[in-house]
């Protein structure tokens, strides 16, 4: 399994785990403090979906000590705050141009790997 974090640019960090690793809440956290040991230098902002090391209360927690903001795919999550409807929030500060640029390249690398059926690498810029 590959572990990948991408930004609006392409692919900036892929983590392989070995065959048959599950990626559990230590492996996630392992695997984010290598990502923010190489990219210190930036203010990170995190969309997870509702896999359970995403979801754990000790992630959350790790994520908050951290201080990384996160947003996440989880209706549960929202209709619990209220929040039944599924429109992506541009975190506050980040220039609402880029923001909208780098989520239609995410949209775009999905829909590739769907077609394709499976990740795909691209050059970083």
């Amino acid at each position: 399994m590959v572990l990948s974090f991408f930004d609006n640019c392409g692919v900036i960090f892929q983590h392989y785990l070995p065959v048959r690793t599950s990626v559990t809440v230590a492996v996630f956290k392992d695997v984010m403090n290598m990502f923010l040991k190489k990219f210190k230098e930036k203010d990170w902002y995190f969309h997870f979906d509702n896999a359970p090391c995403h979801t754990a209360n000790s992630t959350k927690e790790f994520l908050a000590k951290k201080g990384i903001k996160t947003s996440s795919t989880n209706r549960h999550e929202e209709d619990a705050r209220g929040r039944g409807d599924r429109r992506q929030e541009r975190p506050e500060g980040v220039d609402p141009d880029r923001f909208r640029e780098a989520f239609r390249k995410w949209v775009e690398r999905w829909e590739k790997c769907i077609r394709i059926g499976r990740s795909h690498e691209e050059k970083i810029c």
